[in-house]
């Protein structure tokens, strides 16, 4: 099986990590944006789930920053 082109065969383990770590944040960015947005919404439940959905992605980045910077 041919390997993507995001893939060197001279790539490094650190350097496979940091290239994850970029792209899964580009992922979750529309997500954060999108409760961003339903974070201004009238409703106070919205506001509230777009408040957890916020705090959820953070905590996700937080453990993936964490996770390979210690590797």
């Amino acid at each position: 099986m041919p390997e993507s082109s995001n893939h060197s065969a001279s790539s490094t383990p650190s350097q496979d990590a940091a290239t994850f770590r970029h792209d899964l944040r580009n992922a979750l960015a529309p997500a954060l944006l999108c409760a961003d947005i339903l974070g201004t919404h009238r409703d106070k439940a919205v506001q509230q789930n777009a408040q957890t959905i916020i705090e959820a992605l953070e905590n996700a980045l937080k453990l993936l920053k964490n996770v390979t910077i210690s590797r």
